[in-house]
């Protein structure tokens, strides 16, 4: 649903048995992490941010600085 509602150029996935939110401590949402998959096939958390943004444009220039993409 809220894929569609707000028409988010990004990946988006459920968390259907509130696994990934009971281990991050039972978080309010809106809660965004993004993960970077290295070349090596590593995963590394670039951000973490509890609450809303008000851009998406900002938020998506956030996410490229964050993971070191040009």
């Amino acid at each position: 649903m809220f894929r569609k509602t707000f028409n988010t150029p990004f990946p988006l996935f459920p968390d259907d048995d509130f696994t990934i939110h009971k281990a991050l401590g039972d978080v309010r949402s809106p809660y965004f992490i993004a993960i970077k998959i290295n070349k090596d096939g590593t995963q590394e958390v670039v951000h973490s941010e509890l609450d809303s943004f008000d851009e998406a444009r900002a938020f998506l220039e956030l996410m490229i600085a964050a993971s070191g993409l040009k």
